[in-house]
Parts: C-alpha cells; structure tokens; sequence
C-alpha cells in the first residue's frame, strides 16, 4: 500500500495504514527553523550602503571664549575689565550671536554672588541665541 502496512496482532493479515507518521515531518519543520534563526542575522551584516560624497571645507580659525566676570555686588565685568551695563551687554551678545562659529560664553561669577543676578545673565545669554555656556570654578580643595 501507498502509506505501507502493518500485520495486526488480532487477525493475522496485513490492514493498510491509515495515518501518516507526523514525527519526522516535524523534525524537518524544527531543524529549518532553527537554520532560519542562525541564518537571519548573518544576512542582515551585509547591507550595502551608498554614502553621499561631499566637497571638504577649510577648517575655520575657532573664535576665542567671551570671558565674563560677575562680582558679588552684581557688576558685570569683561575680561578687560570694562562694566558692562544691560545694553552694552545685549549688544556685545547680539554681535556675538552673529558670527558664524558661536563662541562659548565663559561666566567667572563670585562665590558669594547671588544666584538672582547668575540666573539673568544667563537668562540674557540664552535670549540672544548663544547654547554654549560655561560656569568657570577654581580646582582644588581651597
């Protein structure tokens, strides 16, 4: 018969098998899925992709940091020790927002000075379209 035969213990003569042993197709279903498994991983390394080609620019030269110095008292001071008063400070940041490289703004703030008057000159920073900010501290114990 197509699906072989057996002799039955009963009668003694050969009855045609009625059901289809399941077992090995289930191994190879098993053993294709796990190839699957193994093989999937490996196929996805290999993705080619093409990059955009671009034209290197020269390196511009860095601008130097802005150093500010705030006392306790609440002045501002630049680095030459000039006072900068609320409007020279919104106009030096408006020049500075307009350079192309956005420099950083180093603020050199008292320890005892309030943290109102630290609060608005970043404030003012911020507004004038400057990210980089910098609190500046002493290193060391004392």
């Amino acid at each position: 018969m197509a699906f072989g035969s057996f002799q039955s213990s009963v009668r003694g003569r050969d009855q045609a098998m009625s059901e289809i042993n399941m077992v090995p197709l289930i191994d190879i279903v098993l053993v294709l899925l796990v190839l699957f498994i193994l093989a999937a991983p490996m196929a996805a390394q290999s993705v080619l992709v093409s990059l955009p080609k671009t034209q290197a620019m020269a390196p511009q030269e860095p601008v130097d940091a802005i150093n500010l110095s705030l006392r306790d008292d609440g002045v501002l001071l630049t680095e030459d020790g000039n006072v900068l008063d609320d409007d020279a400070l919104s106009l030096m940041l408006k020049q500075t927002a307009g350079l192309e490289i956005s420099p950083v703004i180093r603020i050199w703030s008292d320890e005892d000075v309030r943290y109102a008057f630290l609060a608005d000159v970043i404030v003012k920073v911020k507004n004038a379209g400057l990210t980089k900010i910098s609190l500046m501290t002493k290193t060391g114990g004392s």
